[in-house]
């Protein structure tokens, strides 16, 4: 892993613990509050349960509603925020990797530079190991998305996402 990434990982790692916290004592659904645009599903879930330690791979689903788009993992310095993915801290899956689709290179109106962006629908590839050894009963994979949506008039403030997966069905 590049120091890049490394540090990518750690501040979301940040980002997304103080995200946590944030929305542990958020108040309630302002009908003001501004859309959300991206809509995220997982996908892939093993037929039967898998050995301690296998590798399994999910599909993150992006739909993105029409007129918007996110942003490519890998961004330029000072260009828009990239998607980041990972997993919460605690959580007893490794993630190996993830692969996301290639993304389309134009101009952002907004911020006027060259970037990766999707529209319509982007799935990203996680390659995940499961724990060797016994999990927690109803331990359960938080999958946390982290990114930013834009319209060609406005870009909405960063939004991290989390995804739990019960652990149980997959593991033996």
């Amino acid at each position: 892993m590049t120091r890049r990434r490394q540090r990518r990982a750690a501040l979301l790692l940040a980002a997304l613990s103080a995200s946590a916290c944030a929305f542990a004592v958020a108040a309630p659904p302002n009908p003001a509050a501004p859309p959300n645009p991206a809509h995220w599903s997982l996908q892939g879930l093993p037929a039967k349960p898998l050995p301690p330690g296998a590798r399994l791979t999910l599909q993150l689903t992006a739909k993105i509603d029409p007129g918007w788009h996110i942003y490519a993992m890998e961004e330029p310095d000072g260009g828009p925020i990239p998607t980041e993915i990972g997993l919460g801290p605690d959580d007893p899956v490794t993630l190996l990797r993830v692969d996301e689709p290639r993304p389309q290179t134009i101009v952002d109106p907004v911020l006027r530079q060259p970037t990766g962006m999707f529209h319509g629908t982007a799935s990203f590839t996680l390659h995940l190991q499961l724990p060797r050894k016994p999990v927690a009963r109803g331990a359960v994979l938080h999958v946390m998305v982290r990114y930013q949506s834009c319209s060609d008039r406005l870009c909405l403030p960063p939004h991290t996402e989390t995804l739990d997966l019960p652990l149980a069905p997959i593991l033996r």
